[in-house]
């Protein structure tokens, strides 16, 4: 047993040191080498748990999903207003990317594992780089953001007449703005700036005699 909670712990050691890495230098310029450094153990030990590189981008980004996910299901299986749970979404997911080197790292990871500090967009995925995020995670995403919206209109939250598929779609394109701004800087994240946002697009979503129920 205390052999498997020390593999246990170099594992998660690793995969600690390897999103440090891809979220300073980028997935093409990242070593092994420099990972097994910061991480603290040989390259044998890295080797033993990671057979490449890209198996290690492969762990973190399956950690990054993991710790994503656990959030979507938070709001979608918590009490309350659902449009609350809308607003706290954004904001978990903001502080996940502003926090959470690994959450950081997997997202940068599918943007083209570009390095820190490029415009986003300004440079194209290198070969033999992780793919991009599939469509598919966009699409999720946008289902859970109509579940919460669909929720909220069988409560009566939402304006009426309210296009429930469109606000989804926009609720996504703020969700992706995010993850460009995690590309650049993480002071884009701070709480400050979500309320911002959801100053401008919660008049859309709900009545104006609703407006000061919600925390922002």
């Amino acid at each position: 047993m205390a052999k498997q909670e020390r593999a246990g712990r170099t594992r998660q050691a690793v995969l600690l040191a390897a999103a440090d890495t891809f979220a300073d230098a980028g997935f093409e310029s990242a070593s092994l080498v420099d990972i097994s450094r910061r991480a603290g153990v040989s390259k044998g030990a890295l080797y033993f748990h990671f057979v490449s590189k890209q198996a290690l981008a492969d762990g973190v980004r399956t950690e990054a999903v993991d710790a994503v996910g656990l959030a979507v299901l938070r709001a979608l299986r918590g009490g309350g207003p659902a449009v609350q749970a809308l607003v706290d979404l954004t904001h978990e997911l903001a502080r996940l990317l502003r926090e959470d080197v690994v959450v950081r790292a997997g997202v940068l990871l599918g943007l083209g594992g570009r390095p820190a500090g490029c415009a986003a967009g300004a440079v194209v995925a290198p070969a033999g780089s992780p793919p991009e995020p599939s469509a598919e995670a966009w699409r999720s995403l946008t289902a859970v953001f109509r579940a919460l919206l669909d929720r909220a209109a069988e409560a009566g939250e939402l304006r009426p007449g309210l296009d429930r598929e469109q606000a989804a779609g926009l609720l996504t394109t703020l969700a992706a703005g995010l993850v460009l701004f995690a590309a650049e800087s993480t002071g884009r994240l701070a709480p400050a700036a979500i309320s911002g946002l959801w100053s401008a697009a919660l008049p859309s979503l709900v009545p104006a005699d609703r407006l000061t129920a919600y925390r922002i």
